[in-house]
């Protein structure tokens, strides 16, 4: 592991910490890098808040993170903040979601629209339907709107 690197993740290491302190949440956590990429996972009595409300918290914190530590590692890192497992499961949810809806737009020759989701979530869903034939997504909306829609043709 490289200095900075190293100096990155002990610095990341304080703040989730203290974050985690402030908001008074019995969780604790593991960090690992590989690839530029810091894994972040979250586990402890405290995972249910973590998860609800469609796991806005979960991303709330990879967000500050992300925001946090971009400048400081001249973007050269991601953190991916996981709790529990849950976004291999939320991964699997989306990407049945995105091949449903594929068939349904290509089905009613219409537009299908999905739920509201983070830009993770939308990226899922595009690149589940990227390969797709007969369908093409696009994302609408801006903010807490912003969601994906699946359109018939290519």
């Amino acid at each position: 592991m490289e200095l900075e690197e190293k100096a990155l993740i002990a610095e990341a290491d304080k703040f989730l910490s203290k974050l985690l302190e402030k908001a008074a949440l019995d969780l604790y956590f593991v960090l690992g890098v590989k690839d530029r990429k810091v894994n972040v996972r979250l586990h402890g009595q405290d995972a249910g808040l973590i998860l609800s409300d469609n796991a806005r918290p979960l991303y709330a914190i990879s967000h500050l993170l992300n925001r946090a530590f971009y400048r400081r590692s001249a973007g050269a890192y991601n953190f991916v903040v996981d709790c529990d497992g849950y976004l291999a499961t939320r991964t699997m949810e989306l990407e049945l979601m995105a091949r449903q809806a594929a068939e349904k737009a290509k089905t009613l020759n219409g537009a299908v629209s999905l739920q509201a989701m983070p830009a993770s979530e939308r990226r899922v869903i595009h690149l589940a339907l990227q390969e797709e034939p007969g369908v093409k997504t696009e994302s609408e909306g801006s903010g807490l709107y912003r969601h994906v829609i699946i359109l018939p043709g290519k």
